[in-house]
């Protein structure tokens, strides 16, 4: 069974951990996913628009069985940044997307879930693979953060889409939630971070939790 993992840079591993090494040595221990084979698709600052743009380039070659799709984080961080007070990180985010990933607007939770609809259509038009949807996980780890509080309305959106087109979703985002509450109820300052490096990148509990999460699914396979 070939699994193509589509999604930024949380799946290309480059920047923190990487799950998709974590979930391989899951794999490798496991006898019941011997014949499981992970595709790392993911690119560093891809938003779901510029995943619709990939498809016949980095899944369609790769004749999957299962895509899973994770994006979400860079999506949101376009409409925060455009949201919030010009400071030099905002700015610099700015000009990130719009020089390096050619965005020229903010991609909205709608145009968000607009795209995430036609990512899943287009991946069903040229592959035979079964899709599922992942919600994104974490822009803070703080509950009550306004990036956190922006990033539910695409959680929201990936939930909706995947009920609509008939998707499995992959609730990551719940995960990171009850970890962090459950971070609340523990004398763990709020400010040191645990699943991530900074907020977004995986830290290597980060990536065990979400690795955790995938092995949970495909055994359900």
């Amino acid at each position: 069974m070939r699994i193509v993992f589509f999604g930024d840079s949380l799946t290309e591993g480059v920047d923190g951990a990487s799950y998709l090494r974590a979930l391989g040595a899951l794999a490798a221990d496991d006898p019941r996913l011997e014949d499981v084979t992970l595709i790392n698709a993911g690119r560093g600052g891809d938003t779901v628009l510029h995943l619709v743009r990939r498809v016949a380039q980095d899944v369609v070659p790769h004749a999957p069985d299962w895509v899973v799709i994770f994006v979400g984080v860079n999506d949101c961080r376009t409409w925060y940044v455009r949201r919030s007070l010009p400071t030099r990180a905002n700015l610099g985010s700015v000009y990130y997307f719009l020089r390096r990933k050619g965005l020229w607007r903010a991609v909205t939770p709608r145009r968000y879930g607009e795209g995430l609809r036609a990512l899943v259509d287009a991946l069903r038009a040229r592959t035979s693979a079964r899709i599922a949807l992942c919600t994104p996980a974490t822009a803070s780890e703080a509950l009550d953060a306004r990036a956190e509080r922006m990033l539910d309305c695409y959680a929201t959106q990936a939930r909706e889409v995947a009920s609509a087109r008939n998707c499995p979703l992959i609730d990551i985002r719940a995960a990171f939630q009850a970890a962090a509450a459950a971070r609340l109820r523990t004398d763990t300052p709020p400010t040191d971070y645990q699943l991530t490096c900074g907020g977004v990148h995986l830290s290597d509990a980060g990536a065990d939790l979400v690795a955790g999460i995938f092995r949970d699914w495909l055994l359900t396979l």
